[in-house]
């Protein structure tokens, strides 16, 4: 069992207290067959925290899911043409879809104020990107230049009106699945976004943060990075 530092004490207790005010949590007042340790991170700035689960010992009897995620190819292909951009963020991402009551158990974690569960899907359930990815997948279903991958949604068109169609269609469905979007994150009607890759009139550079080495695929208009309530 992972010990919280008496120096993280308060803090790991007010995070508590905003977690069940979210109702993202919930207090387990009965003894659970399930109990996973936590471990606090600490933010950059070191002012705030985050709680991360340790799932791994639970995660074992998950019956994971395989769904799809959209390959670059794929991505490339259905935004050719594109030239203007929005980037949509889903606030709390994982935090809005809500767990099943059945499924909720497996979340139990201890901390030093007793046993918590959560009632939302959280990042340490191994299954949990691809059912996140596929939820939202089936919310934008019928949208056309729209892709999701995790909690990002791209939405893009030909021209400012073709996008603006579109921009409004993938609203009015969020808006149906009682999604929320964080306004601070989000960006609307973009020449270039970033978003995984780097857009601007379909010459895009993937993004990933761990390598420095920028490869040039000119023949492909192509910079790429390399880099070595809901049942569970």
């Amino acid at each position: 069992m992972h010990r919280i530092p008496f120096s993280l004490r308060e803090k790991v207790e007010s995070k508590l207290e905003e977690l069940e005010r979210m109702d993202v949590i919930e207090k387990v007042e009965s003894p659970s067959q399930w109990v996973s340790p936590v471990i606090v991170v600490p933010k950059p700035g070191g002012k705030d925290i985050r709680l991360v689960v340790d799932m791994r010992p639970a995660n074992q009897v998950v019956m994971r899911e395989r769904h799809p995620i959209p390959t670059v190819n794929e991505v490339l292909h259905d935004m050719n043409g594109a030239k203007v951009f929005s980037k949509l963020d889903l606030k709390y991402g994982y935090h809005q879809i809500e767990l099943d009551p059945d499924s909720r158990e497996i979340t139990t974690f201890v901390t030093h104020k007793g046993l918590f569960r959560y009632k939302r899907l959280i990042f340490g359930i191994n299954a949990a990107s691809e059912k996140f990815q596929n939820i939202i997948s089936q919310v934008l279903q019928g949208c056309e230049g729209a892709q999701n991958i995790s909690d990002d949604i791209v939405v893009y068109g030909a021209n400012q009106e073709e996008h603006d169609q579109r921009l409004r269609k993938v609203m009015h469905k969020l808006s149906e699945a009682n999604l929320t979007l964080s306004k601070e994150k989000c960006e609307f009607g973009m020449d270039e976004i970033t978003w995984g890759m780097f857009c601007q009139n379909m010459a895009l550079v993937l993004q990933k943060r761990e390598s420095k080495t920028l490869q040039m695929l000119r023949d492909q208009g192509l910079s790429q990075k390399s880099s070595h309530s809901w049942d569970l």
